[in-house]
């Protein structure tokens, strides 16, 4: 198993957002989270990626965890080849130039232009470039389709397939043509 996650729970002040929530993902799955807004897909996201500690229970994570979040955040002022530079930087690898490249190219973003001038959907495009040269073992995606028009959507299927098969991926979406590219859906409901 690359995630074993028991009885987590989370709460912000007096609101629970998960209770009691079990939870695995097996190498080479991919696991739909669905359910309405505010049921927790975003929290238990960001718990699994280690952004935010669960209140109660207890988590198993085997292997590196990249998380696209939504919306993905970049320094602005940085072109997007600059941010894939400081994501490898970060990651502790070297600066390799034509990795970068081949990344900025397969999505089909520019090598020199600057995120603020990125629209929601390029943002997203550069989001996914950064985690295939993170390369995770648990890929965590946030409503990975929005903002994504039609060319965008079908670089997210290659990107859900890729994880698949290099570790496994875990989406939050309310979009239900993604549940065909999954091989299991966890409904969340209100607590």
């Amino acid at each position: 198993m690359l995630i074993e996650a028991q009885a987590v729970a989370k709460r912000y002040g007096r609101d629970w957002v998960l209770r009691d929530l079990d939870f695995q993902l097996a190498k080479h799955e991919a696991v739909a989270l669905v359910g309405p807004n505010g049921v927790g897909k975003t929290t238990l996201l960001r718990v699994l990626a280690g952004l935010v500690r669960p209140t109660q229970g207890s988590i198993k994570l085997v292997g590196r965890v990249g998380f696209l979040a939504n919306p993905p955040a970049f320094h602005r002022h940085f072109s997007g080849a600059e941010n894939l530079h400081y994501a490898l930087r970060l990651d502790g690898r070297a600066d390799d130039r034509a990795e970068i490249d081949r990344a900025l190219k397969q999505v089909g973003l520019p090598h020199d232009k600057p995120v603020l001038s990125y629209s929601s959907g390029m943002k997203k495009r550069l989001a996914m470039a950064r985690l295939r040269l993170q390369n995770p073992d648990i890929w965590l995606l946030d409503e990975p389709e929005a903002a994504l028009d039609v060319q965008g959507r079908g670089l997210l299927e290659d990107l859900v397939n890729f994880a698949r098969a290099s570790g496994g991926v875990v989406i939050a979406t309310h979009d239900k043509s993604w549940l065909s590219l999954v091989d299991r859906v966890v409904e969340l409901r209100a607590t």
